[in-house]
């Protein structure tokens, strides 16, 4: 079954960017804000979500605190975009529960190693397989 990706960005260019790096593999949703967001990652379940940090209506913050805050989407891996490159940003994302911190402008590999990184850990271990 293929994965499912929100992407939540209010710029047209990067969400275009991003569906092309990914819809190869992936089934690839989209919402311009943080409010549209969370509307489709209620209906839609995504396997992992994308979003910018800077959005009009609801930014990249309360976007995904409201998202860790509900039992249905809290389990959901989330990856930040941001234009803020600094290590400080960064590692600020990771320790409030991001998953992966993409910094634009976007790397297609980048962009491909986080997606796949933050997707395998949310996977069940196979290998803990009980047997009867």
């Amino acid at each position: 079954m293929t994965k499912k990706i929100l992407l939540v960005d209010d710029n047209h260019d990067i969400l275009d960017l991003l569906e092309m790096y990914l819809y190869k593999e992936y089934d690839v949703i989209t919402a311009m804000n943080g409010f549209e967001g969370l509307k489709k990652t209620e209906e839609e379940l995504p396997d992992l979500v994308i979003t910018d940090i800077m959005m009009p209506v609801m930014d990249g913050i309360r976007f995904f605190n409201k998202l860790k805050r509900q039992e249905k989407t809290r389990d959901i891996p989330v990856i930040a975009i941001t234009s803020f490159v600094k290590k400080i940003t960064r590692r600020s994302l990771l320790n409030i529960g991001f998953n992966g911190v993409l910094s634009k402008p976007l790397e297609h590999q980048v962009v491909m190693d986080t997606v796949h990184k933050a997707i395998s850990k949310n996977e069940p271990d196979s290998s803990c397989t009980i047997k009867n």
